[in-house]
């Protein structure tokens, strides 16, 4: 009996043991002055429940820093997974302090609706969020204080937010566009000068 109380133990742990990531993609490796940089912040290997089933995301929340001399806010778009109830709209906010962002949503989705739009997908796109690059350096994006909450309206157990080990900064780089000098003036006259004498001697 013991022996089957443990193996079960270590069933349900075994099958709750995945823990859930954030994480961000952006758009480009490197940016020039006056590009925009898009970053995803992509939900993936999601938590299973205890008997083995993935969990449905309801709603989150996560804040968001970022090195405000190199880059401008611009735009957020959410995802379209959580906005699934055909009656009543997700319930969306984004705060924005100087360089920090904290965004989130929440669903009044049924669990049949969530089930629908997420069954099977081992990642989605939670949101989108636009910057202008300003200027030249390299900057950092941070990840902290982040949340899940799933169909039942508990909150996941299992995150991996640990900034150190699992939220390292993306580091951008805002290369300034190379000026070509457009030629002068002159040197056009006398190349145009030039092509009109080889055009003559030919005839």
């Amino acid at each position: 009996m013991k022996k089957t109380i443990l193996l079960l133990t270590m069933l349900f742990v075994s099958l709750s043991s995945k823990a859930t990531l954030l994480t961000i993609d952006l758009n480009q490796d490197s940016y020039q002055v006056g590009d925009t940089l898009t970053a995803d912040f992509i939900f993936t290997d999601i938590e299973d429940d205890s008997l083995g089933f993935q969990k449905l995301l309801s709603s989150f929340e996560f804040s968001f820093a970022w090195s405000n001399d190199l880059i401008e806010y611009s735009s957020t778009s959410f995802g379209n997974l959580l906005d699934v109830d055909p009656s009543f709209a997700s319930f969306q906010t984004i705060d924005t302090e100087t360089n920090s962002l904290t965004i989130n949503e929440l669903s009044f989705a049924q669990s049949i609706d969530l089930f629908t739009a997420q069954d099977g997908l081992s990642s989605f796109v939670l949101a989108s969020i636009n910057f202008n690059v300003l200027s030249n350096g390299e900057g950092e994006f941070i990840l902290s204080n982040i949340l899940f909450g799933d169909a039942f309206g508990n909150n996941f157990t299992n995150i991996a937010n640990d900034i150190d080990d699992n939220y390292k900064p993306y580091v951008i780089t805002a290369t300034k566009p190379v000026d070509v000098p457009e030629p002068a003036s002159i040197l056009l006259l006398l190349m145009a000068l030039m092509l009109i004498m080889k055009q003559r001697k030919v005839n």
